[in-house]
């Protein structure tokens, strides 16, 4: 039966090729839209409004998806820093207050919620069976440029549609820190296994979101494949995207 995984951080439209990446490997897909934004037709995907700055509508996204798939096998909070980038290139109070929303707030929310969800669902007390693997929540970040990068190697500058300014530079800082954190207070649970993934916007072959997303859903495929579940020390590793398994390009 193929696994269920909920994709959020990049709403549809915007999102669509990670998506169609995901979908190639035998997912069936709940992932984040803005409102009004739907899925190609098919009977794999359904998509949902995120209202971010809520805790109660993160709640209610984990509970639709549910709903509509009956389970939740996979999360993947997707940062593409390069996006956010386009979207956020002032320094105002508005733009702080909707780039801290949709950037981090959110963010955490939905992590907190997937975590207590799957410890009601998949904990020992719950009934998990011993041999199951964990449901997976996987952060996944494509790291770009900021501006203080060009300013110290001009080059840079071709490198990237547009630098990140403060409020996006800050904000990826601020999603690895959350997601380190995150795997090393629940990496050796044994309701969830929490995976850390880099991709780099100058690796061609998978800046691309459906790569990307073809990419994140195999390395999981592997994780389920091993025979025990990922250490603590091996959910602390940031995965070099590309990397075929645990065990396989890691590094700090």
């Amino acid at each position: 039966m193929s696994k269920t995984i909920l994709i959020a951080g990049k709403d549809l439209p915007d999102g669509t090729e990670f998506v169609d990446g995901a979908e190639t490997k035998m997912r069936r897909i709940a992932v984040t839209a803005v409102k009004g934004a739907k899925p190609a037709a098919s009977p794999n995907i359904s998509a949902f409004e995120w209202l971010r700055t809520s805790p109660v509508r993160a709640r209610t996204l984990v509970l639709d998806a549910e709903t509509e798939f009956e389970r939740i096998d996979e999360a993947v909070l997707y940062f593409d820093e390069s996006y956010y980038a386009t979207k956020f290139n002032l320094l105002t109070p508005q733009e702080c207050s909707q780039s801290a929303d949709e950037m981090i707030l959110g963010c955490q929310y939905l992590t907190m919620e997937l975590l207590s969800r799957f410890e009601k669902k998949y904990s020992m007390s719950a009934g998990l069976e011993e041999k199951a693997p964990a449901p997976k929540l996987a952060f996944l970040i494509k790291n770009s440029f900021s501006e203080a990068d060009v300013s110290k190697n001009g080059a840079l500058r071709s490198s990237a549609p547009i630098a990140s300014g403060p409020l996006v530079a800050a904000a990826a800082a601020a999603f690895q820190a959350f997601a380190e954190n995150i795997a090393a207070l629940y990496g050796a649970r044994e309701y969830v296994t929490v995976l850390l993934a880099r991709a780099d916007l100058r690796d061609e072959a998978l800046a691309r979101d459906r790569s990307l997303g073809e990419w994140i859903c195999s390395y999981m495929d592997e994780v389920d494949k091993m025979k025990n579940k990922l250490t603590l020390k091996q959910s602390l590793n940031w995965i070099k995207a590309g990397a075929k398994g645990p065990g396989f390009s890691l590094f700090r």
